[in-house]
């Protein structure tokens, strides 16, 4: 595979052009090849494996000798034969050599292992579009060492070494099929950053058509869209010039908060994270309440809110608040005491 540049993904009869072309060639070799097998051994009186030995030398001009009867019969059948013999093996010679220098059959087995690889993906992310929302949305997952699919119809795009041999394939994220190649069933959400609201709305409405239950976050270039992206189904939307609006007014009105968030949100920067991490039913956590648990003490993470199933999120949870089943806590910490959490509330 090669890791400067993703490659297009194509449709499965162009995929299998290659081997095809390959298929058919040496096909026609072998049917050559038992033709005159089986002109040896009719006009000469030969068996299988000299008929065979007779076919072969004759087609690729060895000349040992000659075996069985020669006769006039014989030598006309090999004249024939080496004419349409030798057009064939050329041909089929030229044809595996452009095969393997034009790359052709390099691309399908690139193919092939890409394919592979998106067969094996579970709880992945898709991103439609890799445009600069598209580009930055799928950096911060890799970062975070969650794997993704990218999905963009410029084959220009991707070209980017950041994303040296990450799957990336080209075709329309609206289309069903491209979707289902990117494995919608097994995602855990999707991001559609294209760059017309009407593309994103589609692009919702496809997904939530095959998977209803799958989390989509979608892009509003203009103010005022979110009605129709809401309608269409998608769970959260982020409109890039809304938010930088407001960043920008934040920096000035209240500086130190801004400053908070960046260090939240930029783990490079500080051990420092804000998770939501989802209570299993055979956590520990279920039954006990905030205080019983202690869990800055057990974990070393500091519990922000907690969202019971079907409510709101409550910010600084009183400690007689029970934990259930099903609950989501969002909690803030070093990296090592969220994973603690996290394996106290999974169980």
């Amino acid at each position: 595979m090669r890791a400067s540049t993703p490659f297009p993904m194509r449709p499965d009869d162009q995929q299998n052009g290659p081997v095809k072309r390959l298929r058919y060639t040496l096909a026609l070799l072998v049917a050559v090849i038992a033709c005159g097998g089986l002109g040896y051994h009719w006009l000469s009186h030969l068996d299988p494996l000299d008929s065979l030995y007779m076919a072969i030398t004759t087609l690729f001009t060895v000349g040992f000798r000659e075996l069985g009867e020669v006769n006039a019969r014989t030598k006309i059948f090999t004249l024939f034969y080496l004419i349409v013999g030798l057009g064939v093996a050329t041909y089929a010679l030229s044809n595996l050599t452009a095969l393997l220098l034009e790359g052709d059959l390099k691309g399908y087995i690139m193919e092939r292992r890409m394919q592979k690889r998106l067969d094996d993906l579970k709880d992945h992310i898709i991103v439609c579009g890799f445009g600069k929302m598209g580009f930055q949305a799928a950096w911060e997952l890799k970062k975070a060492g969650i794997p993704f699919v990218i999905i963009e119809q410029d084959d220009s795009k991707g070209r980017s070494p950041r994303f040296a041999g990450e799957l990336i394939l080209y075709g329309n994220a609206m289309d069903e099929l491209m979707l289902e190649r990117a494995g919608i069933r097994q995602a855990r959400g999707l991001i559609t950053a294209l760059t017309t609201d009407a593309d994103n709305v589609l692009v919702t409405l496809t997904v939530k058509q095959i998977r209803p239950d799958l989390p989509v976050v979608a892009r509003s270039a203009k103010l005022g869209t979110e009605r129709q992206l809401r309608a269409a189904g998608a769970d959260h939307i982020v409109s890039p010039y809304e938010i930088g609006g407001r960043r920008m007014a934040g920096l000035l009105l209240k500086p130190e908060m801004m400053n908070f968030f960046d260090i939240v949100l930029q783990q490079e920067q500080l051990e420092l994270g804000l998770e939501r991490i989802a209570i299993a039913p055979q956590s520990a956590l279920v039954g006990q309440t905030l205080r019983e648990a202690r869990l800055r003490h057990a974990t070393g993470s500091l519990l922000v809110g907690l969202v019971h199933p079907g409510a709101g999120l409550r910010f600084n949870p009183s400690g007689d608040e029970r934990f259930q089943a099903g609950d989501e806590l969002l909690v803030m910490g070093p990296a090592e005491a969220l994973e603690n959490l996290t394996q106290l509330a999974k169980g």
